[in-house]
């Protein structure tokens, strides 16, 4: 099947709607008050499910969705968008929201898909929903790795020790990073879980992949989510048992480490070790917010205005005042409406040319048309 950039990022999109929905039925499941009006509570507790069947039981449990969330609305734009790169056989392999049944503050939300058209597996993390959620991402303290990832990922067999030691002394968001890679606490029975969530998703990857030596690897999510899968495939990049390119899509995502750290972002980059595809809507806040304290982006820049689009290595800055609606902006719904308009010309691009096209090209301006939709080539594109 032939892919482009716009295909890429829109079937990120859909999967990173769908997994706030999964979060949201999983609470729900939970909930007394609610498990009793639910159809089939416990579909999630035996997978494999195929998508279809995932977005046919949101359905059947739309009215038990909460607000808060917002995955009545993501629902609506799933069921409402054109499904013609959407597969029958795609299928949910693994769902995680142990953060539902204890210890929320410590406890992060995933699933890992299949899809046998595309041939790639996904690995989508839910963003922030709830005031724990909150919490870790306002904790923008960073953590110095003294001894590079390998202190994060000790344990993991596959590890490149090599490159792992390359990030000595970098700095992470202490939030973020706590997410993922410190002890789970208890799951729903009250069993102590020793591994850290990313060394989970490191052994269901390693079975995925060796069932499917030809799939690409793909990492997705939103907000909170964006900065979780951000970390997630930094981590992935360096397990010498994934032999694919780790490609990347975040939407609305936070910066999650300093200078040293994008610096060797950019060197997997420049290796095809990692593709990062940054989404963001003009205007939100939250992608910016941890600039002020010196944290930095990296990947290639799609931001989406209203009326046009932006094509990037810029790492965006804090550089002009924001509209009393900035939040409004973060919102998917968003995202997928400007991403919508955009359509046409991301169509013309795959997501490997245009990557290595813009890095070639920062500077070259390719259509600088406030009233079009030409990709522009610049450092800063806050216009």
């Amino acid at each position: 099947m032939t892919r482009n950039l716009y295909d890429d990022v829109d079937a990120m999109l859909e999967v990173a709607d769908l997994i706030y929905i999964m979060a949201d039925l999983g609470k729900a499941k939970k909930d007394d008050a609610k498990v009793g009006a639910m159809t089939d509570s416990g579909f999630l507790d035996t997978l494999p499910k195929t998508s279809k069947e995932v977005v046919q039981w949101a359905v059947k449990n739309k009215e038990v969705m909460g607000n808060a969330d917002n995955s009545k609305s993501y629902l609506e734009d799933i069921l409402a968008r054109d499904q013609k790169q959407a597969s029958a056989d795609a299928t949910l392999e693994v769902f995680d929201d142990d953060f539902a049944y204890a210890d929320e503050d410590s406890e992060v939300v995933y699933g890992i898909g299949k899809n046998p058209d595309m041939k790639r597996i996904t690995v989508v993390f839910r963003g922030s929903t709830t005031s724990a959620d909150w919490e870790h991402n306002c904790k923008c303290s960073s953590e110095e790795l003294e001894e590079g990832f390998m202190e994060l990922l000790e344990g993991i067999p596959s590890v490149n020790a090599e490159l792992a030691s390359e990030f000595k002394g970098v700095r992470m968001h202490r939030g973020f990073a706590k997410y993922l890679f410190q002890k789970c606490g208890k799951d729903a029975e009250g069993v102590e879980c020793e591994e850290p969530k990313f060394h989970q998703i490191a052994g269901h990857l390693r079975r995925l992949l060796e069932e499917n030596p030809d799939y690409e690897l793909w990492f997705t999510g939103h907000s909170l989510g964006g900065a979780l899968a951000v970390l997630a495939a930094s981590a992935a990049a360096l397990l010498d048992d994934i032999k694919t390119t780790v490609k990347l899509v975040s939407f609305a995502a936070p910066q999650v480490g300093k200078e040293n750290y994008v610096k060797i972002m950019d060197r997997l980059e420049s290796t095809k070790a990692l593709i990062h595809i940054r989404v963001t809507n003009c205007d939100d806040l939250v992608p910016q917010l941890n600039g002020v304290i010196g944290y930095e982006h990296f990947g290639l820049h799609l931001n989406l205005y209203k009326n046009r689009h932006a094509l990037s290595y810029d790492q965006g800055g804090m550089s002009r005042p924001w509209p009393w609606n900035a939040l409004n902006r973060h919102h998917m719904k968003t995202h997928l409406a400007r991403l919508t308009l955009a359509k046409s010309d991301l169509e013309k691009y795959d997501i490997d040319t245009v990557c290595a096209k813009i890095r070639e090209e920062k500077t070259r301006n390719i259509d600088e048309s406030p009233s079009s939709f030409g990709i522009v080539c610049s450092y800063m594109s806050w216009k």
